[in-house]
């Protein structure tokens, strides 16, 4: 995907998911980097079944491998659970299934 795309599936994401009350933070409390939400939608993306896709999200966190930050958190060091992570799949399942059907509609 060209760069101006990815900007733009990160600023949703961002909004999805501070919409759905899950926003990406780190273990200080602040915004992830870019990268980190962009791994997150790839994960959202590649992964079709929502359990599946909460399980590589927390797990790519735990093992530090979402980025430059490594690991996303749900406030002040505090570690994402399993339904914090669900919420986030949840909230950004919309972009991916958008994304696929603009897909589906552009092929001959």
């Amino acid at each position: 995907m060209s760069a101006y795309e990815d900007q733009h599936r990160i600023a949703l994401a961002r909004e999805l998911t501070y919409a759905a009350e899950c926003p990406l933070r780190d273990r200080y409390g602040f915004a992830v980097g870019d990268d980190v939400v962009l791994a997150i939608v790839n994960i959202v993306f590649a992964e079709p079944d929502d359990a599946k896709a909460a399980d590589q999200i927390g797990m790519a966190s735990l093992l530090t491998e979402l980025g430059d930050c490594g690991h996303i958190a749900m406030g002040y060091d505090t570690p994402t659970d399993e339904a914090y992570e669900r919420a986030i799949v949840a909230a950004l399942r919309p972009l991916v299934e958008q994304r696929r059907d603009a897909a589906a509609r552009s092929l001959p």
